[in-house]
């Protein structure tokens, strides 16, 4: 009885890494590197710059239109719960609106201790 109970969690455990594997890959098209491609705001961003440092984030988003620089935020992890953080210089929301943009143009993977990817908007705004 206790042989089979353990043979039942291993079959369980195995099967529970498997489903994650296929659901992270399924989400980024690829099995455990630097995603591909990302889904953000109801966008998809594709893989951009790699080894961009938050300096130069935050010099991306100063440059952005309107009144003020944009902040740098952190807007997501990647994969969920135990990921990465995911940035992206945020215009205020009135500001998309008059503006007519999307909620941003690019997102940024954090991928080392002061190294980001860039990810840029798929097909436009």
């Amino acid at each position: 009885m206790r042989r089979r109970l353990v043979s039942m969690v291993i079959v369980l455990c195995v099967a529970l890494v498997a489903g994650g594997a296929f659901a992270y890959h399924s989400a980024y098209a690829t099995w455990w590197g630097t995603p591909a491609r990302l889904h953000y705001c109801g966008r998809d961003f594709v893989r951009g710059t790699p080894d961009l440092t938050l300096a130069e984030i935050v010099g991306i988003g100063a440059a952005l239109p309107g009144d003020a620089p944009h902040p740098v935020v952190t807007v997501a992890t990647v994969p969920p719960v135990v990921g990465q953080p995911l940035v992206a210089a945020l215009p205020p929301q009135a500001e998309q609106r008059r503006l007519g943009l999307p909620c941003t143009m690019a997102v940024y993977l954090k991928t080392g201790t002061d190294a980001y990817s860039g990810y840029v908007l798929s097909g436009g705004p």
